[in-house]
């Protein structure tokens, strides 16, 4: 069994979040993956817990015969399976997200980087030739901006990102934050559908705040800051990221608690990044130490590098929402034990646009 090393330092050192309150959530608040295309393409990472140590690492050898893939419960021939072991998946573009400066407190948003940024660097030198790199920002007044387009230059997107967080102040209006971060995803999506070669969007929220505990939001809701998304909101911003199988991760400073039973609360969505996270298969790192920064960035590029992409031919194309299950067969799971995946939860099915004569 082939079992990458390095990671387990990482996780060591690094808290990352499960969800298990969103198991308890509502069928309605779940949200979908769009797929348009012939087959559906789940991007799956395995890992599994190392036999000496209290950690887990990437596990990278398995094959097409030791996964099953289920839709809506009815389990699918699998039509191709890869590897990125193999290098046989296709490139990442990461994109570097921030939320501006507003001037109020500096551990909130992402001036917990302040300063720090050059910390990424290292990791950064992990990017593949054919991966690019981007970096975009979202205002509480509303505004979004793709700052750079993903290209190939690590720096300047650290740059970028130096000048956003050490911007003028932006002053918070009433509820625009949430628009100015759905049109944000929206903005960096068009850039990775214009982009050659194709690549799997990843969104990597530099986040201080992920807005903590309710009783934490009430304060600052009193004092001006209104945080929280309302869930009809959260849930629109998520599907545009699931509709070309996008992945969130997320990292900050460990300012503010997490607890998954606070994720929902009078209609909001608190922890909205951790939420994201869970959704697409990703993560988010928390620590308290900044010189783990590039750490936990280069474990989640190792994740990306070492991941498979499943297929299959959708059950029915019927618009309706699918559940996706993605696990290993029992022969495997023996041979593996403890090994565990992340995948997207849901999708749903919908016909290509006929082309035009």
């Amino acid at each position: 069994m082939k079992i990458v090393g390095k990671s387990s330092t990482v996780l060591a050192l690094m808290t990352y979040s499960c969800l298990p309150a969103l198991a308890q959530t509502p069928q309605a608040q779940i949200p979908t993956f769009r797929a348009e295309t012939q087959l559906v393409m789940v991007d799956v990472v395995a890992d599994i817990k190392e036999k000496t140590l209290h950690t887990r690492a990437l596990l990278t050898d398995l094959k097409k015969e030791d996964v099953r893939v289920f839709d809506n419960g009815h389990e699918m021939p699998i039509r191709s399976f890869d590897i990125g072991a193999h290098y046989e998946t296709r490139p990442i573009a990461l994109w570097l997200i921030v939320q501006c400066n507003d001037g109020v407190h500096a551990e909130w948003h992402s001036e917990f980087l302040r300063n720090k940024t050059q910390l990424l660097r290292p990791a950064l030198a992990g990017l593949h030739i054919d991966d690019a790199i981007g970096v975009a920002h979202w205002c509480d007044d509303g505004t979004a901006s793709v700052d750079l387009p993903a290209g190939r230059d690590p720096g300047a997107a650290v740059a970028g990102i130096d000048r956003v967080i050490s911007g003028q102040a932006v002053p918070e209006e009433n509820g625009t934050g949430e628009t100015a971060m759905q049109k944000m995803i929206r903005l960096v999506l068009d850039n990775v559908h214009q982009a050659t070669p194709q690549r799997l969007p990843v969104f990597l929220f530099l986040y201080g705040d992920d807005c903590g505990t309710h009783e934490d939001a009430s304060y600052r809701f009193q004092h001006g800051d209104h945080c929280g998304t309302p869930e009809d909101e959260a849930h629109r911003m998520i599907e545009d990221v699931l509709e070309t199988s996008g992945v969130v991760f997320g990292m900050n400073d460990n300012g503010y608690s997490y607890n998954a039973e606070d994720m929902f609360h009078d209609g909001r969505v608190f922890h909205l990044v951790h939420y994201y996270s869970h959704e697409t298969g990703g993560q988010f790192y928390s620590t308290t130490d900044p010189r783990q920064f590039s750490a936990a960035l280069d474990y989640i590029l190792l994740q990306l590098h070492l991941r498979y992409t499943i297929g299959f031919k959708p059950l029915l194309v019927d618009g309706k929402r699918h559940t996706l299950k993605v696990e290993l067969t029992k022969e495997a799971a023996k041979r593996f034990p403890g090994a565990e995946m992340r995948f997207r939860q849901e999708y749903i099915p919908v016909a290509a646009p006929s082309s035009a004569p």
